[in-house]
């Protein structure tokens, strides 16, 4: 005998106000986004070299990605390119992302701006 198919109502939460929290994708969306820019820059940059410029990058890689409050791209899409690319995946991403946050405040620490990071700099 068959099983009955049950469908599930989801909860929502717009009754809290401003209590309401976004969804998970939703919050991890910046997380991803700027794991993948990092990992596409530093390929980028070992396979360009001296005519690699973090800025020139990061202007095209927001042209063709949008950005985290207006994105080109789904959750499931960027999380199915970092695989394709990079063999990562959403935990994966998270990780380099919190990496590379602790990179930048032990930087900032010792040098007192991130922005004067040296084109050479490896970040890992």
């Amino acid at each position: 005998m068959p099983v009955p198919k049950t469908t599930v109502n989801s909860v929502s939460d717009e009754a809290l106000g401003n209590f309401a929290v976004p969804d998970h994708s939703e919050r991890v969306y910046a997380q991803v986004y700027y794991a993948i820019r990092e990992r596409q820059g530093m390929l980028s940059r070992k396979r360009n070299g001296e005519d690699f410029s973090w800025d020139d990058f990061k202007q095209k890689f927001t042209e063709a990605f949008g950005t985290p409050n207006n994105p080109t791209y789904t959750i499931e899409q960027l999380l199915d390119y970092a695989l394709r690319k990079f063999n990562m995946t959403l935990q994966d991403l998270i990780d380099a992302n919190k990496r590379s946050w602790e990179r930048r405040r032990a930087w900032e620490e010792k040098y007192g701006s991130y922005n004067s990071i040296p084109q050479d700099w490896n970040p890992g």
